[in-house]
C-alpha cells in the first residue's frame, strides 16, 4: 500500500478512524499520516466560529494543492463542494462521503450544490470514497461522472478486554437523531427489562424512553469503550444510516451489534450474524436476536474481526 496523507477537519470526532486507518495501512506496509497543515473545522461557536470554520476549510484546500503526495480529505467539511474542489494537478485525490445522502441537514449537500459538484471538469478530479453498496448508489447517481470506489469503514487489528456485567446488558451508544427509531426502542425496552436485562442509552439528545435508563450527556471516548465492552450487547436502531462507527468499535471491545439486516452490518459479520434483523422487523424480532446474540450463536468475534480486518485492509489498496 502507499503513503497516505490525509486531512481530518473535525480531529477531536475522527480520533479513533485516524488510529483505524493507521492500523489499516500499516497491515498492507504503507502509511496513513495526518497532515501537519490541517485544520478543524467544528466547534467554534457564534457568527466568528462560523467565520472561523470557513477559513480553516479554505486553508485545508488550498494546502493540499501544494502537496505531491496522495491526499485523502477524511470528511468533507464543504460537503459534495469538496467532490469538486478537492482536486490537484500533483497527485491523486480522495474524498470520504462517510454520509452521500445526510440524515440532516448539511452545509454542501444541497441541489445547486450537488450539480455544481457533478459538472466538475475531468481532468484532476477527485476519487470519491464510500463504504458500502447503498452509499455506492447513492453517491453514483448524485455524481454520475466521478470515479468512485467502495472501502470498508477502517477498523483496529487488536482487540480490548473488559469484564462484561453481572448479567446481561443492552447498550445504545451515540447522540439522538431523527432518524433514530424511538417508536422500536420504546417497545422493545419492557420486553428486555421483563427478562431481567439491563436496558441503557447513552448519549446527547436522547428524550426519556419506557424501559430504557436514558443519559443525555456527551460520552468521552475512552468511557465509549468501556460501556461497549461491559455491555453484552450493542443495540442499533436506525431508520436510515450508510454505516456505524460505534458498531466497529463494539466488536474491538468484544460486544456484537443487534441490528437492521443492511449493507453495512452484513458487511460487518457476515450473513450467518444471528442479531441481523429483517427490514419490517418489530420488537418481538429484536428481542430474539438479543438473545441469540446473548447465547453466543454464530461466528466468534475474533474471526469477524479478523475476517473483516483483511478484507478492509484489501479494499483499501483502491488508494493509490
Amino acid at each position: 500500500m502507499i503513503d497516505l496523507l490525509f486531512s481530518d477537519p473535525i480531529p477531536v470526532v475522527q480520533h479513533h478512524y485516524q488510529r483505524q486507518l493507521h492500523d489499516v495501512f500499516a497491515s498492507g506496509g504503507g502509511s496513513a499520516t495526518q497532515a501537519h497543515w490541517s485544520r478543524p473545522v467544528e466547534g467554534f461557536p457564534g457568527a466568528l466560529g462560523k467565520a472561523r470554520m470557513l477559513a480553516n476549510a479554505v486553508h485545508n484546500l488550498r494546502r493540499q494543492r501544494a502537496e505531491r503526495r496522495p491526499v485523502l480529505q477524511a470528511w468533507p467539511s464543504l460537503g459534495l463542494l469538496e467532490t469538486r474542489l478537492w482536486s490537484s494537478p500533483n497527485g491523486p485525490r480522495y474524498v470520504m462521503l462517510h454520509d452521500p445522502a445526510p440524515l440532516r441537514r448539511q452545509y454542501g449537500h444541497s441541489e445547486r450544490s450537488r450539480r455544481w459538484a457533478a459538472a466538475a471538469p475531468a481532468e484532476h478530479r477527485p476519487t470519491v470514497l464510500v463504504s458500502n453498496d447503498h452509499a455506492f448508489a447513492i453517491a453514483r447517481q448524485a455524481l454520475p461522472h466521478h470515479r468512485i470506489e467502495s472501502v470498508l469503514h477502517p477498523m483496529l487489528s487488536t482487540r480490548r478486554h473488559v469484564d462484561k456485567t453481572a448479567r446481561p446488558s443492552i447498550l445504545v451508544a451515540g447522540q439522538y437523531k431523527p432518524a433514530r427509531n424511538v417508536e422500536l426502542l420504546a417497545a422493545l425496552g419492557p420486553r428486555l427489562r421483563a427478562r431481567g436485562w439491563e436496558t441503557t442509552i447513552v448519549g446527547r439528545g436522547w428524550p426519556e424512553i419506557e424501559g430504557w435508563t436514558v443519559e443525555n450527556r456527551f460520552v468521552a471516548e475512552h468511557e465509549l469503550e468501556h460501556l461497549l465492552g461491559r455491555s453484552w450487547v450493542h443495540l442499533l436502531t436506525y431508520r436510515q444510516y450508510f454505516q456505524s462507527g460505534v458498531s466497529l468499535r463494539a466488536v474491538e471491545m468484544g460486544t456484537s451489534t443487534v441490528g437492521e439486516d443492511t449493507d453495512f452490518l452484513r458487511g460487518l459479520f457476515g450473513a450467518g450474524h444471528p442479531g441481523l434483523v429483517a427490514t419490517d422487523g418489530d420488537a418481538a424480532a429484536y428481542e430474539r436476536a438479543i438473545e441469540a446474540v446473548i447465547d453466543g450463536e454464530g461466528p466468534s468475534l475474533e474471526t469477524v474481526q479478523s475476517d473483516y480486518f483483511t478484507r478492509c485492509t484489501d479494499s483499501w489498496r483502491v488508494v493509490r
